[in-house]
């Protein structure tokens, strides 16, 4: 029984963690359009929720 629930529950964190990175990724994948478009650095971390440093390293 132990082992059963520590695999469902490995299994439930590896999908939480996997949206995590998915939405991350996302974010990045849209602050990077808005970047090359010209859209200010201010506008896109309001849109995004990404920091000003964060969006600046993106290329």
């Amino acid at each position: 029984m132990g082992m059963a629930k520590g695999e469902a529950e490995g299994k439930i964190k590896g999908k939480i963690e996997g949206k995590i990175e998915g939405k991350i990724e996302e974010k990045t994948n849209i602050a990077l359009k808005m970047k090359k478009k010209g859209y200010n650095i201010s506008d896109i971390g309001e849109i995004t929720g990404l920091t000003s440093s964060e969006i600046e390293a993106l290329q």
